[in-house]
C-alpha cells in the first residue's frame, strides 16, 4: 500500500507560508488583466545607425575636399 505524504494545509501556520514579494507577482495579482507593463523607449535604432552617420560625414568631407581642389 502506498503511503500518503500529503500535508494537511490546516497544519501550516501563517508565518510558515512562503510569501511572494517579487514585483512581477504583485503586478500579476494586483493589476488588471489587460494591463501591460510599459517598456522604456530605447535609443537602439539611433545607436545602430551611428556607423552610417560616420560614413556619410567622411563622404561629405571627401566631396568638399575634391570640390576645393578645382
Amino acid at each position: 500500500m502506498k503511503e500518503d505524504y500529503r500535508v494537511d494545509p490546516r497544519n501550516i501556520h501563517v508565518d510558515q507560508r512562503k510569501k511572494d514579494t517579487r514585483r512581477e507577482a504583485w503586478d500579476r495579482d494586483v493589476m488588471p488583466a489587460d494591463w501591460k507593463k510599459s517598456e522604456p523607449k530605447s535609443n537602439k535604432q539611433i545607436s545602430n545607425a551611428a556607423p552610417v552617420f560616420v560614413f556619410a560625414f567622411f563622404y561629405v568631407c571627401i566631396l568638399v575636399m575634391i570640390d576645393s581642389i578645382r
